[in-house]
């Protein structure tokens, strides 16, 4: 069963906050790869909130006890930060509420390569990976 971190709000909101406060200072003087560094960074830090590998959403294998373990953004963190580049400061919230993971085998990691030109939990189906929300027990994906 999912236990939330005890302090999984806060390490979100503090990410949350200075993704907006980087975004709403830009200047000329602040190089873009060091935004996009920073913002890659901060995304790490949300889908890490609960843990790196004790995320509530799991894929079935990754539940299994001795697999090797991976922790995948499922709405992929590039595709994001180009959003997040572009977007008004009044839709952060909205995209970040997308800032997920799901810890998958390694073997289900690469079944997922194929399919990076989707965005988000499309490519779980595509790849026919079940994902199973460990707070309520159920499918989210398969």
């Amino acid at each position: 069963m999912f236990k939330p971190h005890p302090k999984a709000e806060q390490r979100t909101l503090s990410a949350s906050l200075l993704i907006k406060h980087v975004l709403s200072g830009r200047s000329a003087d602040v190089l873009e790869v060091h935004i996009r560094e920073l913002l890659d960074t901060m995304l790490w830090k949300i889908t890490e909130a609960n843990g790196k590998y004790t995320a509530r959403c799991q894929s079935q294998g990754a539940m299994e006890l001795g697999v090797n373990l991976q922790h995948k953004h499922v709405f992929q963190k590039k595709q994001m930060i180009n959003r997040l580049m572009t977007a008004p400061i009044d839709e952060i919230d909205r995209i970040l509420a997308d800032a997920c993971c799901c810890v998958v085998t390694r073997q289900e990691h690469e079944r997922l390569k194929p399919f990076d030109n989707e965005y988000g939990r499309e490519r779980y189906r595509k790849a026919g990976i079940i994902v199973i929300d460990k707070q309520t027990g159920e499918r989210i994906v398969g």
